[in-house]
């Protein structure tokens, strides 16, 4: 792991040297302060901003928010096991502790982004010679990165301390916020984004590694739909839906993840000459073994015919046992690039799909539901109810983003349960699937010890001694 860090380290400074370097001008919530000559023109404030992006994609496990999240929540739900490594047995288990390694790194890597996010707001805000469209747009993208790590904290953690401030004497002894008030600054960045994002790639010579008025409607459409904001996810996913030309489902399964592509809304660029998602969701040509095994439910759940099954999944053999494993990710070294995805198209098909349904527009929500089925190969559903549409919608999130920024745990957590609707979908799976293993508690990750140990006045969730 130190090896893998020093290689990162290496390969990060030689792509973002100057990103890197105003970085160590802005610092680290432990022990710095923003430094007012960072925002003294736009090509030092430039490097800082692309800096903030590049913590979001590059990290060593942990702090890389897309690898963390997708390993630790397939981990946690029902998506499969780490074939080689024991140590994340806790995550499959549901047997966190305050103590877990990983969790201390995971969080402290959000708010470390977020911390870089309210340096370049304030040093913005504050800077007399920054021209002020510039200005409204980076602290647009600021915000818009702020939302996208409090979307992922307050979903794993629940009540999380609303940071607004660089201000580190703050910060070390704020207390945790309410969900409800997480979620409000959440839709309220977003929508301060969209006034000032870009509406055209042009901005950013074509590519989708930062935030547009379309990311911004993107990431508002999933957060209403976390919300039961019924109507306002359906227009927001509308909005993106239609867009003049710029993003569509890719036809070609092998190249949803590949850099640039049309199914892309925002990818984060990947800095390193492998892919941390590749390296541990997936496999070499030349591993024994896979590193992340599909469930058996899971590989059971796709449908004749699926195209996401030859495509997305692949087979190890080892030991006269065939393990499915995710090969979504394939870039390790060579070929052709990834870039980790965090927004695309399918997504929004099926927002609105569920938006839909739950507002009784069946079928406008099959139809919706049969775009993502097309794809895949598969024909039209016949769901035509609440019911049948629900169900139809489960199973199609969850083959389309399997092992992927922790949809299906965010997902089962989220939905009423289907035979009793007072308990989570999450309590009626995951419990016929882990047994004694689950408790409703462990729906919520434990507040790390080493953050409690900083903030005396961080809560513990319950269930967690």
């Amino acid at each position: 792991m130190k090896q893998r860090s020093l290689i990162y380290l290496t390969a990060l400074t030689g792509l973002f040297l100057s990103a890197c370097n105003k970085l160590i001008e802005i610092g680290t919530p432990q022990n710095q302060l923003v430094t007012a000559s960072v925002f003294t023109d736009t090509v030092t404030a430039e490097s800082a901003v692309l800096g903030m992006y590049s913590k979001l994609a590059n990290g060593y496990l942990g702090t890389d928010p897309g690898t963390a999240t997708s390993l630790f929540n397939g981990l946690s739900a029902d998506e499969g096991y780490h074939f080689s490594y024991t140590f994340y047995d806790d995550f499959k288990n549901n047997s966190l502790t305050p103590a877990t390694f990983y969790l201390g790194t995971y969080w402290s890597g959000f708010y470390n982004i977020i911390y870089t996010a309210n340096s370049l707001i304030q040093g913005d805000s504050a800077s007399p010679s920054l021209p002020a469209p510039y200005k409204a747009r980076t602290i647009g993208e600021a915000k818009f990165v702020r939302a996208v790590c409090y979307f992922y904290l307050v979903n794993e953690y629940g009540a999380v301390p609303l940071v607004l401030t660089p201000d580190v004497n703050i910060s070390n002894t704020q207390p945790r916020d309410s969900a409800t008030k997480v979620y409000d600054q959440i839709e309220k960045d977003l929508t301060d984004a969209l006034n000032v994002l870009p509406a055209s790639l042009s901005y950013y010579s074509g590519n989708r590694t930062r935030a547009t008025t379309w990311a911004a409607n993107a990431l508002l459409a999933r957060t209403c739909l976390y919300r039961n904001k019924w109507s306002q996810a359906a227009a927001a996913a509308t909005a993106v839906i239609n867009n003049p030309g710029l993003f569509s489902i890719n036809p070609d399964l092998t190249k949803v993840f590949l850099a640039n592509n049309s199914e892309g809304i925002l990818q984060f660029v990947n800095a390193l000459t492998f892919s941390w998602m590749a390296t541990n969701l997936g496999t070499s040509a030349t591993a024994v073994t896979p590193n992340f095994v599909l469930s058996d439910s899971l590989y059971a759940s796709f449908e004749t015919n699926d195209l996401r099954k030859t495509s997305w999944v692949g087979i190890k053999s080892y030991g006269n046992t065939n393990y499915p494993f995710p090969n979504k990710y394939r870039y390790n070294g060579g070929g052709s690039v990834e870039y980790a995805q965090l927004l695309r198209m399918s997504e929004q098909y099926l927002i609105r799909a569920e938006a839909n349904t739950r507002l009784g527009n069946f079928s406008a929500a099959a139809a919706d539901l049969n775009t993502v089925r097309s794809r895949a190969g598969l024909t039209n559903t016949t769901a035509n109810d609440k019911p049948s549409l629900i169900a139809a919608i489960e199973h199609e999130s969850r083959t389309e983003f399997f092992c992927e920024w922790g949809h299906r745990w965010l997902d089962l957590k989220r939905w009423p349960g289907v035979n009793n609707p007072a308990m989570t979908r999450a309590d009626e799976v995951l419990s016929a699937a882990k047994g004694s293993q689950w408790q409703s508690t462990d729906a919520l990750y434990p507040i790390p010890q080493q953050e409690r140990n900083i903030n005396p006045n961080l809560t513990q969730n319950p269930g967690y001694n």
